[in-house]
């Protein structure tokens, strides 16, 4: 009996070793990812993963860094490992339906943004990226409905102004196009009105 205890001890004392190296390998990956170095960032965090691969975070952040670099099919398989464990995340949500957009799964992403509104009605950047996605689907009307919320919940959104002013200069409405245009300059997105400039719209 006495060996049993010994023994249950050791394990538990192992058991703690482990989750807190756990940590300590994700603390280093994110920190990684901050500082742009992603391979270290992808290596540490599955580092984590083997140690600890009940802890949902580690795998949204892994999912994240795989998305910056493209590995889109990962970053995905992430993303459901951490709703599998978190089903209500909304961050989640999100950035997995920006995932699918990036794999023009459009069907999936406009999904994972109905998800995150309906999670969350506020979620400005939700309403914005799923007018992105009706926008590449030529669904105009859509597409500025969504924008129009997104500005509505976050006025100072400098990207859903230059998207919306986007889907008028394809609709030839080039008066609303140029005041959305300078609108999102004006909030730090010169993207737009550098655009509108090349093709004569602004002087």
């Amino acid at each position: 009996m006495a060996d049993t205890k010994e023994e249950a001890k050791k394990e538990s004392t192992c058991k703690v070793v482990e989750m807190r190296n756990a940590e300590d390998w994700s603390t280093r990956g994110i920190n990684a990812d901050t500082a742009g170095n992603y391979t270290f960032a992808i290596d540490a965090l599955s580092k984590s993963i083997e140690l600890n691969p009940d802890e949902p975070l580690t795998y949204y952040n892994r999912g994240i860094v795989y998305d910056r670099i493209g590995q889109y099919e990962l970053a995905i398989e992430d993303f459901n490992t951490f709703l599998s464990m978190e089903p209500h995340d909304v961050d989640a949500f999100y950035n997995r339906g920006r995932t699918f957009v990036n794999l023009g799964q459009y069907k999936n992403a406009i999904a994972d943004f109905n998800r995150v509104i309906f999670l969350d009605p506020e979620y400005s950047e939700a309403y914005n990226n799923r007018g992105v996605v009706y926008d590449s689907m030529g669904q105009y009307k859509r597409a500025i409905e969504d924008y129009n919320e997104a500005i509505r919940l976050k006025p100072d959104l400098a990207r859903a102004y230059c998207n919306r002013g986007g889907v008028y200069f394809k609709q030839g409405n080039n008066r609303l196009g140029c005041i959305d245009a300078k609108t999102a300059y004006e909030l730090g997105d010169n993207e737009l009105l550098e655009w509108a400039r090349t093709k004569g719209f602004l002087v």
